[in-house]
C-alpha cells in the first residue's frame, strides 16, 4: 500500500512525462526554425495538430504505417511551404513572415474544419494495458511515447553536435555570412531546417492524438507553451529548447496539481508574459567558470 503523498509524487513524474512527450518535440522545432531561420512560426502548434488527424485518417491501419505516413506528410508540408512560401519571404523582414506563418496556421485549421469538422475525434492507443509503477496504475502507451521520444530527442542532439552535417547546421546558425564563405549553401540549410522541424512539429502531434483530444484548434494549446520553452531555453541553441520543455512542463503539472486547469493556465501565460517583459531576448543559462590557480611554474616565472 503506497501513500497518499508518495502516489501523488508518483503520478506528478508521470503526468509530466506526457507532458514533456509533446512539448520537447514542438519546442526543438521552434528552436530550430527561429535559431536558423531567424522567423517565429506561428503555424508550428497547428503542424502537431496536421499529424493528430493523419493519425486519425490512418486510424485503421496500423499505428506505425500512420507515424510513417505522417513524416511523409511533414516532408512534403514543409518542403511545400520553405521552396513556395516562405523562401520568398527571409529577406523582407520579420513581420511578413510572421504574418505568413499566422496565415499558414490558418489554412491549416480551417482546411482541417471542413474536412473533418469541428468535433472533437479520437484515435486508439496502439498498447491498451497499464503498468504499474509504485502503486500507480498509468497507461504504458504514454511511457512507450515518452521513451521513443527521449531516444529521438537524444539522436537529434547527438546529429547536431557530434556529425559534419550538425556542424554546418549549427556553423549557418552562428554566422550565417561566414559558413556561406566556407562553402556551406544557406538555401539548401534553410530548406533542410524548415523541414526537420515541420516533421517533428507534425511527430508531436502525432505521438499525442492516442491521449488528446484532436480538433482543428489542437495546436493553438500547444503554442503558447512552446514558446515559453524557447525563451526558457536560450533561443537559437538547438539543445537550449529541451531544458525549456522540462521547466515549461514541470511548471504545468505543478499548477494543474495546485488549481483548475483554467486558472493553471492563467498563471502558466501569465508567467509567459512576464518573462517576455523582463528577459524579452530570452534566458540565457551558462555556468561561471571557477577560477584556478596559476601553474606553480608560471608563478615561479612571474616573480622572477
Amino acid at each position: 500500500m503506497i501513500a497518499p503523498r508518495m502516489h501523488t509524487v508518483v503520478l506528478l513524474g508521470l503526468n509530466f512525462l506526457s507532458t514533456v512527450t509533446v512539448l520537447v518535440l514542438l519546442g526543438v522545432s521552434l528552436g530550430l526554425i527561429f535559431g536558423q531561420l531567424g522567423i517565429i512560426n506561428l503555424a508550428q502548434g497547428d503542424f502537431a495538430m496536421v499529424g493528430a488527424f493523419v493519425m486519425y485518417a490512418m486510424r485503421g491501419a496500423p499505428f506505425l504505417v500512420g507515424i510513417a505516413v505522417a513524416i511523409f506528410v511533414g516532408i512534403a508540408l514543409g518542403l511545400l511551404l520553405e521552396l513556395g512560401l516562405m523562401r520568398r519571404l527571409y529577406d523582407r523582414g520579420f513581420m511578413p513572415a510572421l504574418l505568413a506563418t499566422w496565415g499558414i496556421g490558418i489554412v491549416l485549421r480551417q482546411g482541417a474544419d471542413a474536412l473533418f469538422s469541428s468535433t472533437p475525434h479520437s484515435v486508439n492507443a496502439p498498447i491498451t494495458s497499464s503498468t504499474t509503477i509504485f502503486g500507480v496504475q498509468y497507461p504504458t502507451y504514454r511511457l512507450v511515447a515518452a521513451a521513443s521520444v527521449a531516444a529521438l530527442v537524444a539522436t537529434l542532439l547527438l546529429v547536431a553536435y557530434r556529425s559534419s552535417l550538425g556542424l554546418r547546421v549549427r556553423a549557418s546558425i552562428d554566422n550565417l555570412e561566414m559558413a556561406s564563405l566556407l562553402g556551406i549553401s544557406p538555401k539548401r540549410m534553410f530548406t533542410l531546417v524548415f523541414v526537420v522541424a515541420t516533421v517533428l512539429g507534425v511527430l508531436a502531434g502525432a505521438v499525442a492524438a492516442p491521449f488528446v483530444g484532436i480538433t482543428p484548434t489542437l495546436g493553438l494549446g500547444y503554442l503558447a507553451p512552446a514558446f515559453f520553452a524557447l525563451l526558457l531555453g536560450r533561443p537559437g541553441t538547438i539543445g537550449g529548447p529541451v531544458l525549456g520543455a522540462v521547466l515549461v512542463s514541470a511548471l504545468t503539472v505543478l499548477l494543474q496539481q495546485a488549481f483548475t486547469d483554467t486558472v493553471a493556465q492563467t498563471f502558466l501565460f501569465a508567467s509567459f508574459v512576464l518573462l517576455i517583459v523582463v528577459r524579452p531576448g530570452g534566458v540565457t543559462w551558462h555556468l561561471q567558470p571557477k577560477l584556478r590557480r596559476p601553474p606553480r611554474t608560471a608563478r615561479a616565472a612571474g616573480s622572477a
